[in-house]
């Protein structure tokens, strides 16, 4: 078992929030000190599960040693007693007291059925009741609006999007409000106009409010429709009374039960979503990731997925007209990202072998970069690549701010760093490489005419290399045009690190290793639509429900 790593980090001001299974924690970026800390609420009921389980395969273990002596015992010849008074009746091999179930929280003990024993006394043994671990929490996504007084968070089992008040010094109130979207989010911003745009793996972008409000029973523009509620079932016309074959009781309690799931399933329907959800437009591939950018006074949406297309759209109301595409992957796209200082330019990457760069609003690619010939300077046998991470960096210079584009990659202990040109160039190619595989990367740029350096915050797994840390903050310094390390800052977080939540590796892996499951397998199962994935459209790229 390994402590569960940091999977997530964002920056906004002097202030870096991060994620570590179902917590986030704030820290201050001057002096790395440990601000705040927020817990989901399923994170006690694993750990409580967790705990059942230990306690009832030890109580096991110790049960099986104990029929092991008891066996090694009747194998003897059984040592003869003097019979006494009150013997008669007894019965010679009475059983134990029964060991009761470990019953995890959420689920219901099992009746065991009891077999009388020898001497007419009970020998019931306990049955093992499979207990049943919940979902482990995740934070999947963390964002914030451009003030920095709301911070969003997603948890990914429960489809969930979790919004909190900032008061901008880190300390975090969650809101009385918790989205629970339709299908799993994998991509969210936050628009001026104090939106929200989500993309889930199904396909779906969405708008939803970032503040709830109350929402007009009469209005239902803007909101999934929900179908119609279903008619009252009535009560069977037979009874107990009336039924007395025992056959036809069973019947009639399963006819019961029948019309209580349909009575529920369209109470269900009833609800629907307690907030506004408008369905701006759809892939027919799996959402990876998705920007929003802005040319000319106008808003856009650029997604992409998983079918090698990158996707803009117009902005609300006209999500569903499609402006045009930026085609030239030939594997998934994983990560595409629109720099700061150069708003007409999208950096693209998945699972080809480089770095795409495009004028997105005329869907034209300008130039490409190769990660792969980097990777292997410092892994030779690196066959294939896929981006986790891509983020741009303001390096101030004599000369004016220099952009750069750092870029991660899935079981690749390093980030890649790219100089972007005026002319759309990616130069000066290097390596950082760290101790351990990176998760995500987040940047704090350098304050203006400030004598401070750019810092890069990397959440890395350190696996079973207990030197390594998760979570590390590093100052930047430039040397002919290439990016280094100046020097490590620290990171207060010891105490966070000691009661971290543990899982094993193949948990972790699980969890938090999910780019390179993009890639489309060989032997006729390309094209085939994921778990998640809706089926192609014979129109082409337009889902029928946008048709």
């Amino acid at each position: 078992m390994t402590k569960i790593p940091y999977n997530r980090v964002h920056v906004r001001g002097d202030v870096l929030f991060t994620a570590r299974g179902g917590n986030i924690h704030s820290f201050s970026l001057l002096d790395g000190s440990h601000i705040s800390a927020w817990q989901h609420p399923d994170v006690a009921k694993v750990a409580e599960a967790m705990k059942a389980i230990a306690d009832a395969q030890k109580a096991g273990e110790a049960e099986e040693t104990q029929g092991q002596i008891q066996g090694t015992e009747e194998s003897e010849p059984p040592a003869k007693r003097q019979k006494r008074e009150g013997d008669e009746g007894a019965g010679a091999d009475d059983a134990p007291a029964q060991k009761e179930d470990v019953v995890v929280p959420g689920d219901a003990p099992k009746e065991h059925s009891k077999k009388k024993g020898k001497g007419g006394k009970g020998n019931a043994s306990a049955k093992k009741q499979v207990a049943r671990v919940p979902d482990r929490p995740v934070i999947t996504l963390l964002n914030s609006t451009t003030d920095g007084q709301h911070v969003l968070a997603v948890s990914g089992h429960d489809k969930v999007i979790w919004v909190f008040e900032h008061d901008g010094q880190g300390g975090l109130s969650l809101l009385n409000q918790r989205w629970t979207m339709p299908k799993r989010p994998c991509a969210i911003a936050i628009a001026p106009d104090a939106q929200i745009i989500c993309a889930d793996k199904f396909g779906d972008v969405y708008a939803l409010p970032l503040i709830m409000t109350e929402r007009s029973p009469s209005s239902g523009a803007g909101r999934v429709s929900t179908s119609t509620p279903a008619k009252k079932s009535s009560e069977p016309a037979a009874n107990t009374f009336t039924v007395h074959s025992q056959r036809n009781l069973e019947a009639l309690e399963n006819q019961r039960k029948q019309l209580e799931l349909q009575r529920q399933k369209a109470a269900e329907k009833e609800e629907g979503p307690g907030f506004d959800l408008t369905l701006l437009l759809g892939h027919v591939s799996m959402l990876t990731s998705l920007v929003l950018a802005e040319s000319d006074g106008r808003r856009y949406i650029v997604t992409s997925d998983r079918d090698e297309h990158i996707r803009v759209s117009r902005y609300i109301p006209q999500a569903h007209v499609i402006e045009g595409f930026c085609l030239g992957h030939k594997e998934f796209v994983s990560e595409v990202a629109i720099p700061a200082s150069r708003g007409d330019i999208l950096i693209s990457g998945g699972g080809d072998e480089e770095l795409f760069v495009w004028d997105w609003k005329a869907g034209k690619l300008l130039s490409k970069a190769s990660i792969l010939s980097l990777a292997r300077e410092i892994a030779p046998d690196t066959s294939k690549v896929a981006v986790t991470g891509i983020c741009s960096l303001t390096y101030p210079s004599e000369s004016g701010d220099l952009t750069y584009v750092l870029v991660i990659c899935e079981q690749i202990k390093a980030i890649f760093t790219w100089q972007l040109t005026p002319d759309n160039i990616l130069n000066h190619p290097g390596v950082i490489q760290l101790p351990a595989n990176p998760l995500q990367l987040a940047v704090a740029n350098a304050e203006p005419n400030s004598n401070t350096l750019p810092k890069i915050i990397v959440a890395a797994d350190p696996g079973q290399a207990s030197e390594a840390k998760s979570l590390q903050i590093f100052a930047l310094a430039m040397s002919e045009g290439r990016l280094s390390v100046a020097k490590e800052l620290p990171v207060h977080d010891d105490k966070l690190e000691s009661s971290a939540a543990e899982a094993s590796d193949k948990e972790i892996h699980n969890l938090l290793y999910t780019v390179e499951n993009l890639r489309k397998q060989t032997g006729g199962t390309d094209g085939e639509a994921g778990e998640d994935e809706p089926e192609a459209d014979v129109e082409g790229d337009i889902p029928a429900k946008e048709a």
